[in-house]
């Protein structure tokens, strides 16, 4: 039988020859996927809440194909091509919610005379409006959960560390620990 009459049939023929047919039919259907939901995230208007929905989807389909048989190169590839974009997607978030953050730290435009501008406070002010926000925002990959806890964490300790040097502040109001400890409850649901 020639693979115009398989389909017409209702058999799958597999696209991707060096892996199992049932492999190479979730390698096609991924795409598809990723698509639907990348159109979906458009609609979230919050883009750091985008972010976490197709990095949590897509770190699910990553996981899930990770767990295939692995034989084929272009099974390796296809993983590893998800794995750059479960990556590209985390780094997406944490430059849209949290490195913003650090601007308020280290502005150098100049402020008014008559605006009293305490970077500290805005800082510290922006930084509980973000988290209340996202303390409520929910990854249920418990790995995927540390991950961004840490990656989180890194960015706003490093960032006020510095800040509290550079400056010079013996007493900060709010301690690189204790914003530490706070992050520790992101992304409970």
């Amino acid at each position: 039988m020639c693979l115009k009459q398989l389909a017409s049939l209702g058999k799958y023929v597999p696209h991707i020859e060096d892996v199992f047919p049932l492999n190479s039919m979730i390698m096609e259907m991924t795409p598809f996927l990723q698509e639907k939901l990348a159109k979906e995230s458009e609609s979230f208007l919050n883009q750091g809440l985008r972010f976490l929905f197709l990095l949590n989807n897509s770190y699910f389909i990553w996981e899930g194909l990770s767990t295939l048989n692995h034989s084929s190169s272009s099974l390796k590839v296809y993983v590893a091509a998800l794995s750059d974009k479960v990556k590209e997607y985390k780094e997406s978030y944490l430059q849209v919610s949290w490195a913003p953050l650090l601007k308020l730290l280290f502005n150098t435009k100049p402020v008014p005379f008559w605006k009293n501008y305490n970077p500290q406070t805005m800082f510290e002010s922006e930084l509980r409006k973000t988290y209340n926000t996202q303390m409520l925002w929910k990854v249920p990959n418990y790995e995927l959960k540390i991950s961004l806890r840490k990656a989180t964490t890194e960015i706003i300790r490093s960032g006020y560390t510095k800040y509290i040097n550079d400056n010079n502040i013996t007493t900060p109001r709010v301690t690189p620990q204790e914003l530490e400890e706070m992050l520790q409850d992101l992304f409970e649901g």
